[in-house]
């Protein structure tokens, strides 16, 4: 699974969780019987749950189409350019018990302004054929160009 589609799938857990605490107490506030109701645990309790647990899953799926969106404009019309990488750098998240580093690099847009720029997590796999001072290939955005988009050799 792409680290893409297991945002998508982190995310959509909490959202699915956090609408169930929703439906669940909103079905207990339409159709239970008030007698019946555990009074040492509030109702509001599992609405603010619900109500939590959906801006957090939601917030994580915006936040992974946007990512996602990005990228695939900027290597559509991304202005391709030679980059110099500075440094391998461990993410701060795993997956699945499996690191994800960084390419961190150096380039030049518009010529003679220096920019650095990072990949996207990868697997230790993807980043051990780089080393300081190699070339890469990047797109950076023209608009905003210190909006990079990273692409490998």
């Amino acid at each position: 699974m792409s680290d893409e589609k297991f945002w998508y799938f982190f995310g959509g857990i909490f959202l699915v969780v956090g609408v169930g605490f929703l439906g669940a107490s909103l079905g207990v506030n339409v159709f239970a019987d008030p007698d019946m109701l555990n009074k040492g645990t509030p109702v509001w309790l599992f609405v603010l749950a619900g109500v939590v647990l959906s801006i957090f899953g939601g917030t994580i799926i915006y936040y992974a189409r946007a990512f996602g969106q990005r990228d695939l404009r900027l290597m559509q019309e991304g202005v391709a350019l030679k980059a110099t990488v500075s440094d391998i750098r461990r993410s701060n998240i795993s997956i699945n018990r499996q690191t994800r580093w960084h390419v961190c690099y150096d380039y030049e847009y518009p010529p003679g302004r220096k920019r650095k720029g990072e990949s996207r997590a990868m697997l230790a796999e993807s980043v051990m054929g780089y080393k300081p001072g190699d070339q890469v290939d990047i797109k950076a955005d023209p608009q905003k160009p210190e909006l990079s988009v990273f692409l490998g050799k």
